[in-house]
């Protein structure tokens, strides 16, 4: 259930689907505007001031991507999330470039993931922070005032309980990123850098986790995430298809818990032999053939890894925490 009671507007022209949405939104406890254009939806954002809007970008005239720029234009504050049939890197790149904080695909078979997607949008997320950045990034650039300040504030250092795993780590910019997800006992985890001078670096940034959907739900058959080389492979050919201008460098590790193992490949990142031994190279200039190495390791597992743009990030990794 929401904490408290948001007005949700819900633009889709899908009868079904927009029936299914509505009994889950108040199941969940929110009060529910819905709509089956764009028109619609834009005068009644005005008029309701909803917190939050849903909206398919398979609309007819105004199609989905031109409501969420207007939405995005008028309302910069109001959080949009982008419902969509396709699942083409493409269109995800249209919908975050026009201002949506993140993007649902249908058809939805994990409501609850739905709900947190929801509630972070509703809540302080960090997808949001991104959307206001890439927004104002060329303010930043001209004032290193103001930059200084910015990278000072959204500077990191979490720590989070995986179940069986606690990871913390520090990071020098705000242009790192950690990412990770776990694989039965084992943990992957992604270090990404990102070019700190390219505009599409936070539409990237904000990209990365649902650049990882598709390697989660094939999980369970065996691919793709049991293959750091070839989940590499697999973001570095997203990253082209998206058509954004964005270099970054990239490690992924596979810590495997039962036999104390780490499995990696490398795009790009510095900080050990084991690293410079698989380098792919950076992710966004080009398709290349990621190799992996496999070594043993003990926990806590550190790391402390450089990237081509400057700068660093320090992880540690325990297993055993309930």
């Amino acid at each position: 259930m929401f904490e408290r009671s948001p007005l949700i507007l819900l633009i889709e022209d899908d009868p079904v689907f927009r029936r299914l949405m509505v009994t889950y939104l108040e199941l969940w406890g929110a009060r529910v505007i819905e709509v089956d254009n764009g028109d619609e939806g834009i005068g009644l954002a005005g008029k309701q001031a909803p917190d939050l809007v849903l909206i398919n970008l398979l609309l007819a005239a105004p199609s989905g991507i031109e409501v969420i720029a207007c939405l995005k234009q008028c309302y910069p504050a109001l959080p949009v999330i982008a419902i969509s049939a396709r699942l083409k890197m493409v269109d995800v790149a249209r919908a975050l470039r026009a201002g949506a904080e993140d993007y649902l695909i249908k058809p939805i078979r994990n409501w609850r993931q739905v709900f947190d997607v929801m509630a972070a949008c509703l809540g302080s997320s960090p997808r949001r922070i991104w959307g206001e950045l890439n927004e104002h990034l060329a303010f930043f650039r001209r004032d290193d005032v103001a930059a200084s300040r910015l990278s000072r504030d959204l500077r990191q250092r979490p720590e989070r309980d995986l179940g069986g795993w606690h990871l913390s780590w520090r990071q020098s910019t705000p242009w790192l990123l950690a990412e990770y997800i776990r694989l039965d006992q084992d943990l992957l985890l992604l270090l990404a850098e990102f070019d700190p001078l390219s505009m599409d670096t936070p539409v990237v940034m904000a990209l990365m986790p649902l650049l990882l959907h598709e390697p989660r739900r094939q999980h369970q058959s065996g691919s793709l995430l049991n293959h750091p080389g070839r989940t590499l492979e697999y973001i570095n050919r997203l990253i082209l298809d998206t058509g954004l201008n964005c270099r970054m460098n990239l490690a992924l590790y596979r810590l495997q818990a039962n036999s104390n193992k780490v499995v990696l490949a490398n795009g790009g990142m510095a900080g050990n032999d084991w690293l410079a031994r698989c380098d792919a190279g950076p992710l966004g200039a080009g398709t290349f053939s990621a190799s992996q190495l496999s070594y043993p390791c003990s926990f806590p597992f550190d790391l402390t890894l450089h990237g081509g743009f400057g700068g660093e990030i320090q992880l540690t990794a325990r297993h055993g925490v309930s």
